[in-house]
């Protein structure tokens, strides 16, 4: 894991993950749907609840992390934890997709901005942050 510092997760959040869709959306038709099946999702609105999803279990834990520092999470099966995520919006449109995406990703935003020092010099939460945000969008971009 790569050091960071709390304002580069916030930019992150800002600046990465808060112009996405605006981003995608600035593609073709054609180069929306090469993304798409790169990425292994049928539409924008699956890719987004499976980010969602992830982020909603990455803020649970970093809260049982600043409660429980030797917490050790159950495994998940990640192939299980997408399909549901996508299974959960299913009836959704994009835009209800969307919203739900832009609720969580302001959610993490805030949970980081109130991280204190001691918050971050915790391993687990620096790790957390680090697949969550970072690594995530560098997987995702």
């Amino acid at each position: 894991m790569e050091e960071f510092s709390k304002d580069e997760v916030i930019k992150c959040l800002n600046k990465q993950w808060g112009t996405y869709v605006d981003r995608f959306n600035t593609l073709s038709a054609a180069e929306q749907q090469q993304y798409l099946d790169r990425q292994g999702y049928a539409r924008l609105g699956d890719l987004l609840a499976h980010l969602a999803a992830w982020w909603q279990r990455g803020m649970q834990l970093i809260a049982v992390y600043q409660r429980e520092p030797g917490f050790q999470p159950p495994s998940v099966d990640v192939d299980a934890f997408n399909a549901e995520a996508v299974a959960s919006v299913r009836n959704l449109s994009d835009a209800e997709v969307i919203a739900h995406f832009e609720v969580r990703r302001l959610q993490m935003l805030e949970l980081v901005k109130s991280l204190n020092e001691v918050d971050l010099q915790s391993e687990r939460i620096r790790n957390q942050l680090a697949i969550e945000v970072i690594e995530h969008y560098q997987e995702h971009k």
